[in-house]
């Protein structure tokens, strides 16, 4: 039918038809750019990201995708994570409330020690809890909300087995709210990127880190401390998948449905398992290897700490 088309109404208007045709079909097709600061080795990028990128692109025919830049390829560190989403210069994007924990007073609550059991109980409490903690989100459409495992303190010199041990000791910390908590059983603060502290412990510019262990294996952390103190009650660190809300108005209502019942509470459940996973499995090889120690406190050590942080609140 085209060749005779062409043949009618002469090749210079049916290459225009033509070129018309192709641009309305690649137009209908979206690409979503998801921006986050880890290795694509990293679980949540290997075991989240990438199958619900193929999940929308099969689901949807093709007709939106999702295209992962990992390792701050748009945008160095961490900590802007959630502006990137903000301003646009990725569509998606990974990150921590707590490298901004002014923006997050209401989440930064699941950060406090006992709110959650468990990572999965962490994600059911902010999901249960988003309609308060909304307002927090206003300039992004929430994709996923989830917490880790509970945080462990990673030495390389200084071994804790008591609160004592802490005291005067330089620790990375994830947010100021556990960074008071540190501060309160002795030791002192640092806030830096989860990227650089590889460096920083390995050359004693600070003494310990404090992170869940999943971090053990993703960011190689067994290679430069030797001890791994559990049972500290200083809670948890949540994470959040956010989208530009720019973007997320564009989108078609049947794109919007889609990315709704792909994401939310499903995937963020789903998140919080696979970070217990991956800490279980670091602690593990760690166990079973004679240049690491893991130090799990007393009770009466536990009790110390507990009175310690309620005396501060």
């Amino acid at each position: 039918m085209f060749r005779l088309s062409k043949a009618i109404i002469g090749p210079g208007v049916a290459a225009a038809l033509s070129t018309t045709l192709l641009l309305a079909g690649s137009a209908a097709a979206v690409e979503l750019k998801l921006a986050h600061f880890m290795s694509p080795k990293h679980p949540m990028d290997r075991f989240i990201m990438r199958p619900w990128a193929k999940e929308i692109a099969k689901a949807s025919g093709g007709s939106l995708t999702v295209k992962i830049y990992p390792g701050g390829a748009l945008g160095k560190g961490p900590v802007a994570q959630f502006k990137r989403a903000v301003d646009g210069i990725a569509d998606i994007t990974f990150g921590l409330q707590g490298f901004t924990s002014k923006l997050f007073p209401m989440t930064g609550i699941i950060e406090l020690p006992g709110m959650a059991k468990d990572a999965v109980a962490g994600a059911n409490k902010l999901w249960d809890a988003f309609p308060r903690l909304a307002p927090e989100y206003k300039r992004v459409k929430v994709l996923a909300l989830w917490t880790n495992e509970n945080q462990v303190l990673m030495t390389r010199k200084v071994p804790i087995r008591s609160v004592a041990d802490v005291k005067g000791l330089k620790f990375r910390v994830p947010s100021k709210t556990q960074g008071n908590a540190i501060k309160v059983l002795g030791a002192v603060p640092v806030f830096m990127p989860i990227t650089r502290v590889y460096n920083a412990l390995n050359t004693g510019v600070i003494d310990g880190v404090m992170t869940g262990p999943s971090t053990i294996l993703s960011f190689k952390f067994h290679e430069v401390a030797k001890y791994f103190t559990i049972g500290l009650p200083i809670g948890r660190s949540p994470f959040f998948i956010v989208m530009n809300k720019k973007a997320w108005d564009g989108l078609s209502a049947k794109n919007k449905a889609l990315i709704e019942k792909t994401t939310g509470r499903g995937i963020s459940i789903k998140a919080s398992k696979f970070y217990m996973k991956a800490g279980k499995k670091g602690l593990a090889i760690v166990a079973k290897s004679k240049k690491h120690e893991i130090i799990r406190l007393s009770d009466a050590e536990k009790a110390k700490a507990v009175s310690l942080l309620r005396a501060s609140r």
